[in-house]
């Protein structure tokens, strides 16, 4: 394995360890780290970052019989079939061997992007106006609606949401966060560490206050509080080759790699 495959493949690992401390303490949330695949499973919300497999490792004989077992482990749930390809995962022709097993990739791909040697970078100061401040129990509700508000997403779901995230409140290495303005909830962010590393995700303003500096404040907040507690790496996920990716890499990330989505279309043992 190459240096580069390595580091994909630790970024990965890192991203759903991270994850796994949190199913832990999840009612209905569940991450297994195998040495073959890695698989996310949540019954509580059927959305595809909560479902799927990554990180398939394994030899060219055994590969069927793997797609096989990871497609059961999802319909048997009701959830769809979903499988992340990276350049870590193999057989090489892992791809090719989806699509004849019924796997549709999707348009698009995601980009995951580092911010390395945090503690070299000189932070921007924070937008006047917009004050950022962690999430407590009492206002995990109110953080689902602002996040799900951000994205066009029914807030209808947001107790369901907030029960979700209660759980991980308690946790040390988990940290949300909500920007205000003035008495008004505008904008969300989290930051959850695994060792040296912190997954920044929930970036998220609501549509009259984009532009306005709440992304930028909820960012270096997290950062700063990130630094606070050893990390120096910071990774995250996004749509690649978008506007957005474009802006992260200005601001000082790196695209490390991008990862394609199949889904399978039919059941794979129809």
């Amino acid at each position: 394995m190459d240096a580069r495959v390595e580091q994909i493949a630790e970024l990965e690992l890192a991203n759903y360890a991270a994850a796994a401390a949190i199913a832990a303490v999840t009612p209905g949330v569940d991450v297994v780290l195998r040495d073959d695949v890695v698989l996310s499973r949540s019954t509580v919300l059927p959305t595809l970052d909560a479902n799927h497999a990554c990180l398939v490792r394994t030899a060219a004989e055994r590969t069927d019989g793997l797609i096989t077992e990871v497609a059961d482990f999802f319909l048997g749930t009701g959830a769809h079939a979903a499988i992340y390809v990276s350049p870590a995962c193999t057989p090489s022709d892992l791809h090719d061997r989806l699509l004849r097993r019924g796997f549709g990739r999707r348009e698009e791909d995601e980009a995951w992007m580092v911010l390395e040697g945090v503690h070299e970078i000189d932070l921007p100061s924070p937008y006047p106006g917009i004050a950022v401040k962690p999430v407590t129990e009492h206002v995990v509700q109110l953080f689902a609606e602002v996040f799900l508000s951000a994205f066009d997403m029914p807030t209808a779901v947001a107790p369901l949401m907030a029960t979700v995230l209660g759980p991980s409140m308690a946790l040390s290495t988990v940290r949300h966060y909500l920007a205000w303005e003035q008495e008004r909830a505008i904008g969300t962010c989290s930051l959850v560490r695994h060792g040296g590393f912190g997954i920044l995700g929930s970036v998220a303003v609501v549509r009259d206050r984009r532009r306005s500096g709440t992304a930028t404040n909820l960012v270096v907040h997290a950062l700063t509080e990130a630094l606070e507690r050893g990390v120096d790496t910071v990774m995250l996920q996004t749509v690649a080759d978008t506007p957005l990716e474009r802006l992260l890499r200005i601001s000082g990330f790196r695209t490390v790699f991008t990862r394609s989505c199949y889904i399978l279309e039919d059941d794979i043992s129809g």
